[in-house]
């Protein structure tokens, strides 16, 4: 068995975190609840429409800002854009037009169940943590947690209730150890994160209640590929060895990925399936490991820089769409038979 652990997977997709690339990049990607619209940001600051079907840019709108998340409402009828000015900004999708924005969002989790974002203002002062209702931005929820120093989200399905892992601290309670010699891998990878002096914290927030606690943890995160809830617990994915599931009480344990580097991580919306990237060349590894894995090899870019993916959505179809480094887009139907390649200008 390739995991540490075992868990039940769900269809709620909670909050993908930014994408770290590189100077030129797609950053994010969203495709619309009918299936028929890709929408993809980047680095040059500029939004594209897609058409799903042809895969041929249909507009192009300039933004003032990097956009790093884009999602689209459940109904369609509105999508949202966070950038790095920290604003969250809904549009209309029929015509692009302003809907509603809010300032000071360092992080969002969107719930389609309950048509609500969570948004995580991680100020010099105050962290804290609102409930938003998506259609109007209207603000139905806010804790205030003090200076924890809140790191990542993931929004439980019905939006109850949030986990928050803060930035990690130097701990003197947790000795630093040595690795034994006979450990695999995966072993050592979480025999560091127990032992290597640093912990974080989980926070568990209750909007209902308006209250939060924290519990510390000695496992600890930096540039995730992918944050989500799983059950009760914060899933996230990373290009290493630390992609793990974290408990609201603080216990966690690390995901065996079967690898321990590649570009890119993710889960599809059942949380059946980890999608694993080198290059453009895409691994499908089953969350149960009950059958095969799945390997496309996509055609590499000649000529240029080397090529990774940065961004990845699903369909409701589950046709996945992956960004590039270099502005292509790729495309994989739900049979996982091909990948599909163009370019995005």
């Amino acid at each position: 068995m390739r995991s540490l652990i075992s868990f039940a997977a769900v269809a709620a997709v909670s909050s993908i975190a930014a994408t770290f690339a590189q100077a030129q990049s797609i950053e994010t990607i969203s495709v619309s609840p009918d299936g028929q619209t890709v929408l993809v940001g980047g680095t040059n600051r500029t939004v594209y429409t897609l058409s799903a079907g042809t895969l041929e840019v249909t507009d192009r709108r300039y933004v003032s800002e990097l956009v790093r998340q884009i999602v689209h409402g459940a109904d369609g009828e509105l999508v949202f854009f966070r950038d790095d000015a920290d604003t969250l900004t809904a549009y209309k999708t029929a015509d692009m037009s302003f809907a509603w924005k809010a300032s000071d969002v360092d992080d969002m989790a969107y719930d389609p169940r309950s048509g609500a974002i969570a948004v995580l203002d991680q100020h010099y002062k105050d962290d804290s943590v609102s409930l938003l209702f998506a259609a109007t931005g209207e603000q139905t929820a806010r804790v205030a947690m003090g200076k924890i120093k809140s790191n990542l989200i993931a929004l439980a399905p019905g939006a109850d209730k949030a986990l928050i892992l803060t930035n990690y601290t130097k701990s003197d309670a947790e000795e630093k150890v040595d690795e034994p010699d006979d450990l695999t891998k995966l072993q050592k990878a979480d025999f560091k994160q127990l032992h290597d002096g640093y912990v974080s914290n989980v926070v568990t927030v209750d909007f209902g209640t308006g209250a939060f606690e924290m519990s510390e943890t000695p496992y600890r995160v930096s540039y995730p590929k992918a944050v989500r809830m799983d059950g009760d617990r914060m899933m996230v994915l990373r290009t290493n060895m630390d992609s793990m599931m974290l408990a609201p009480d603080g216990s966690g344990e690390l995901i065996d990925l079967g690898e321990d580097y590649f570009n890119y991580a993710g889960i599809d919306a059942k949380g059946e399936t980890y999608i694993l990237t080198k290059g453009v060349d895409l691994r499908f590894v089953p969350v149960a490991q009950d059958g095969p894995e799945g390997l496309l090899k996509g055609e590499r870019l000649r000529g240029g820089p080397a090529e990774w993916i940065t961004a990845m959505a699903e369909a409701p179809d589950g046709t996945l769409y992956f960004g590039t480094n270099a502005y292509r887009l790729l495309k994989v139907g739900p049979d996982r038979g091909k990948i599909e390649i163009v370019p995005v200008f």
